[in-house]
């Protein structure tokens, strides 16, 4: 995963490019209906939407990918258990925001040339963008913390074929990408809850969600990149409609 320290997060939401240190191309999550993957496999055969108990399922199909909004259940639940997220649902909706569910997108088009953390020798700009369903790896960024294969040839295991042999290794793959993701939110937590002690739970759920998006936003308990939270709130409430989810209490 990347390091949060050095690498601030992306997304286009609802036609607007959210960005901190450098810009961001128009690929993840357009409005328009675009995203940055050339690749698409049926839902079912990447995301595991079978969860024993589901209370994310909400039945919707996005209108811009065609993808089941519930493909990817399995992974945010078992992900924000581990992290000891209290809101999987906020993790629903930052995919949305993110990428539509589109687990090819990549987004940060001039991230190699605008990061801190530059362009390895022969990658290409694709190589180092924010990848993924939650644009939550940046190889260039990542390359040397284990959250994905690196291939023999140097370059980051970038396969979008879930039959591929190397699928396991992809930072396309949901699996990856979700734990990443979800991680980094959990750093940001423990980060806000040392830097601001006296603020709610929701309010650190929504600075560490801001965080995700640009680092250093979060000001105070109040001050945050409201921008981020409110694009991802607006898709918050609509999921926990559909799955009569019952929704924390965010200011």
């Amino acid at each position: 995963m990347m390091d949060t320290r050095i690498v601030s997060r992306f997304a286009v939401v609802f036609g607007l490019c959210y960005l901190a240190a450098c810009g961001c191309s128009n690929g993840s999550g357009s409005a328009n209906g675009g995203t940055g993957g050339t690749h698409h496999v049926s839902d079912a055969d990447v995301g595991n939407d079978t969860c024993a108990s589901d209370p994310l399922r909400t039945g919707l199909i996005i209108e811009q990918t065609g993808v089941n909004a519930d493909a990817y259940d399995c992974e945010i639940l078992k992900y924000s258990t581990q992290f000891s997220e209290p809101d999987s649902m906020i993790f629903k909706a930052i995919i949305y925001v993110e990428s539509r569910f589109d687990y090819t997108a990549v987004g940060c088009a001039n991230f190699c040339s605008s990061s801190d953390c530059g362009q390895p020798a022969g990658w290409s700009q694709q190589e180092c963008g924010c990848c993924g369903l939650m644009q939550s790896i940046g190889p260039s960024c990542s390359y040397d913390q284990g959250k994905f294969t690196m291939l023999p040839n140097g370059h980051p295991d970038m396969e979008t074929d879930p039959s591929a042999s190397d699928w396991a290794g992809s930072v396309f793959n949901p699996d990856n990408n979700i734990k990443a993701g979800i991680q980094t939110v959990s750093e940001n937590r423990t980060r806000m809850k040392q830097q601001f002690p006296s603020c709610t739970e929701q309010q650190y759920t929504l600075m560490s969600i801001g965080e995700f998006n640009s680092y250093g936003s979060a000001k105070s308990c109040t001050v945050y990149n409201t921008d981020y939270t409110t694009a991802v709130l607006e898709a918050y409430h609509k999921y926990a409609a559909a799955a009569g989810y019952t929704e924390q209490a965010y200011p």
